[in-house]
């Protein structure tokens, strides 16, 4: 049987290319919560939403049947 080699998450260019694709809509959330161009509830849940996507994402990557050996 063969021992599954697991790398860090900073070497993966998926998870790499998720946090940089998550990283515009998170910028651009909190800099309209910022500027008072977005209200506060209405920021807070699409910022909720943007962070458990990502989130999701490296949950789903990290599934036993998306990574078959």
């Amino acid at each position: 049987m063969t021992k599954k080699i697991e790398k860090k998450w900073y070497k993966s260019k998926t998870k790499i290319g998720t946090l940089l694709i998550a990283a515009g809509p998170i910028l651009i959330t909190l800099g309209g919560l910022l500027t008072g161009t977005i209200n506060l509830v209405n920021g807070l849940t699409a910022l909720s939403t943007e962070v458990g996507a990502v989130f999701a994402v490296f949950g789903i990557r990290n599934l036993p049947f998306v990574n078959k050996a």
